[in-house]
């Protein structure tokens, strides 16, 4: 997802606002926001009702938790974070249910403006995959247990929340290593 440098350092500033209990921020927070969770959770759900229903937690769980948020860090992982978060609830709560999500008749957009952008989305998926092969074996078990491609291992959450964030910041690392951006 492309957000240029200056809308992300208007949402910082917004977001920190927000810390501050500075309600005036709230309205340009959300129409920024807005548009952009919307867009982010229809290319993680397949069913557009949920992906709606995910982004509207997800604004939600940001603005409820706005005093949480650490001025000094960018504030779009922060949000993506929350949103990627909720998606992932909507997919389990389905999975625990076992329903299919209806996608009869509902025309599922990637986002894609043509054969470009597709063959960006296949290098970075290319490039990722290339970065995850060079990390430690446990910090890719736990990278796919976050993203549920594999089994959340029997440990208290506490316990692999940290681990997450420890293998997350050795992938921004290697990343920048590799790439020279995040």
């Amino acid at each position: 997802m492309r957000v240029d440098d200056s809308a992300r350092e208007q949402l910082r500033r917004w977001m920190a606002r927000l810390a501050e209990g500075d309600r005036d921020a709230f309205t340009p927070a959300f129409a920024c926001l807005q548009p952009l969770l919307e867009r982010f959770c229809a290319r993680l759900l397949p069913c557009r009702e949920d992906a709606e229903d995910a982004a509207q937690a997800a604004l939600l769980k940001v603005f409820a938790r706005a005093s949480e948020y650490d001025a000094a860090r960018e504030a779009l992982p922060w949000v993506l974070g929350i949103a990627a978060y909720e998606c992932r609830t909507v997919l389990k709560a389905r999975a625990r249910r076992r329903e299919a999500p209806e996608t009869e008749g509902v025309e599922v957009v990637d986002g894609a403006a043509g054969p470009e952008a597709r063959l960006l989305v296949e290098d970075l998926r290319h490039a990722l995959a290339e970065v995850m092969g060079g990390l430690r074996p446990e910090d890719v078990e736990t990278l796919e247990a976050a993203m549920g491609a594999r089994e959340r291992p029997a440990i208290p959450g506490a316990t692999f929340r940290k681990r997450l964030e420890r293998a997350l910041g050795r992938l921004r690392e290697a990343w920048r290593m590799r790439h020279g951006v995040e």
